[in-house]
């Protein structure tokens, strides 16, 4: 009887023990995936993740002690000035990505949203003129309207939505004991 009680007790240890890991949910291809399509195709699933989306102020997502935080906001029609011929940018729906790095904020971009490679996700575009360094980076939403950036098919960080974020720390602060 012992024997068996002490049996019990160590299972329940090693049960309490374990830990539970939630494997990275996989993307499937998005088979009517095409290159040259635009906002308004999509834009029914677009408007839902950018909704989801706007619910807080920030989505973010913590990688080796550094946060890194977004904040996605739809722009209107007349929030943009475009000289060019007004067919390249028919059907598309313009959004101003700012992105925090541990509170910093880079320089905000003016961005779009596509159909993205992926079921289920919409990719961001850069479409600032400005800065030598173009982004794009896929967006997805699950079921439960849990928001994931897609870095592959089987591999996707879930951002966490915030209304707060770290603060930033003027470099003076920061490196104040190098500084005399």
């Amino acid at each position: 009887m012992c024997k068996m009680i002490s049996k019990l007790i160590l299972a329940a240890i090693l049960c309490s023990t374990i830990t539970i890991v939630n494997a990275d949910p996989s993307f499937t291809k998005n088979e009517s995936y095409n290159q040259s399509q635009v906002s308004a195709d999509i834009q029914g699933f677009g408007n839902e993740v950018l909704d989801q989306i706007g619910k807080s102020k920030y989505i973010k997502f913590d990688q080796q002690g550094t946060e890194y935080a977004f904040s996605i906001v739809r722009m209107g029609s007349n929030d943009v000035k475009y000289t060019g011929n007004p067919n390249d940018i028919k059907g598309v729906v313009f959004l101003r990505v700012r992105a925090y790095k541990d509170g910093f904020e880079l320089p905000s971009q003016i961005s779009t949203y596509t159909p993205s490679k992926y079921n289920n996700a919409i990719k961001i575009v850069k479409m600032d003129r400005n800065d030598e360094r173009p982004y794009e980076f896929d967006l997805a939403m699950d079921g439960d309207k849990k928001i994931y950036i897609i870095n592959s098919p089987t591999s996707a960080k879930q951002l966490l939505q915030v209304d707060e974020i770290k603060k930033d720390i003027p470099l003076t602060e920061r490196q104040k004991k190098f500084i005399w």
